[in-house]
């Protein structure tokens, strides 16, 4: 890993532009927790991967890892409390069943309780299956206020599910308060509450709206951890079993611990393109790329949501 230290002499200006970038962030919601963030400082891409701590769209738009996000907002960007229980539905005659949704509230199917420590995922047409892992990954981007204040986002992983398993908002009160995982999930969540990232900043939209496509970038592209090592990206295909869904994130696989999903949306929602990086990837070999996009929601109270999606290099 390469040593920490800023390189502000080998960044472009506009990284430092840091009023524009605080702006930003303000509005799309980001708590500061009563102090002013630090200057955005980038250490140096590692030498295998590519990957750095930072860095910044065409147009200024913030690409942050997880450090540098708790550098400069002394925040988390995610969680991972894993839950083995869930509560009561009272909407669900008492069943421990609780429904998926997307950021704009649709269904993508349910989580189930089958027994001690075993949770189940149900995709929309009702096939069930088996979990290895349910986690509580934090605060989420969400179009309804009291979806995006009280669902948080949570990570279901069934190997023989399709695509296996997906990421999804779901009620709190689906969290099991009387059990030691449930209750740690709880004060995990509450707690990120002004120091989590939940929607990425606001930006004026360049081009044309269109309707959301599948990345598609599973079979042709890949992303490479610090390390060096390939990493799949086909988790961000679109996932047909639970909405047809696709995952924006608050940043990218460029950055340390990048590519965090904060919501998804079905294809064919309306979006339009932001912001954008010049080239490919470092990492990706040529690979991939990003457009930062503009969500388009329908409300009138939060009529856009904004994130990363990935796109192939060879598309751009």
């Amino acid at each position: 890993m390469a040593r920490a230290g800023g390189l502000t002499d080998r960044l472009p200006r506009r990284v430092f532009a840091l009023g524009a970038v605080l702006l930003a962030l303000g509005a799309a919601g980001v708590a500061v927790a009563g102090r002013a963030p630090a200057p955005l400082r980038c250490d140096p891409p590692a030498a295998v991967s590519g990957v750095a701590s930072c860095r910044v769209a065409v147009h200024g738009t913030p690409d942050l890892g997880r450090a540098a996000w708790r550098a400069r907002f002394g925040g988390e960007v995610t969680l991972s409390d894993r839950i083995w229980s869930l509560a009561v539905n009272p909407a669900a005659g008492g069943a421990r069943t609780w429904p998926l949704v997307d950021s704009l509230g649709q269904p993508m199917g349910r989580l189930e309780a089958a027994g001690a420590r075993v949770l189940m995922l149900r995709d929309l047409a009702g096939a069930a299956y088996r979990t290895s892992s349910v986690r509580i990954r934090g605060n989420g981007c969400a179009a309804d206020p009291v979806q995006d204040r009280d669902f948080p986002l949570v990570q279901v992983i069934a190997p023989r599910a399709p695509a296996g398993g997906t990421q999804a908002f779901v009620d709190a009160r689906a969290l099991n308060p009387r059990s030691a995982s449930g209750a740690r999930a709880l004060r995990g969540f509450h707690a990120q509450r002004g120091g989590g990232t939940g929607c990425g900043p606001a930006g004026p939209e360049r081009g044309s709206v269109r309707s959301l496509a599948d990345p598609a970038v599973g079979a042709t592209a890949h992303a490479r951890l610090s390390s060096g090592a390939l990493n799949s990206v086909t988790e961000y295909d679109a996932k047909p079993a639970f909405g047809n869904v696709v995952y924006f994130m608050t940043n990218t696989t460029a950055v340390r611990v990048g590519g965090i999903t904060r919501g998804m949306v079905r294809v064919g929602t309306p979006v339009a393109t932001v912001d954008r990086f010049a080239a490919c990837d470092p990492g990706s070999d040529g690979t991939l790329t990003w457009r930062y996009l503009a969500i388009h929601t329908g409300r009138r109270d939060r009529p856009r949501l904004f994130g990363w999606v990935p796109r192939r290099c060879a598309d751009s």
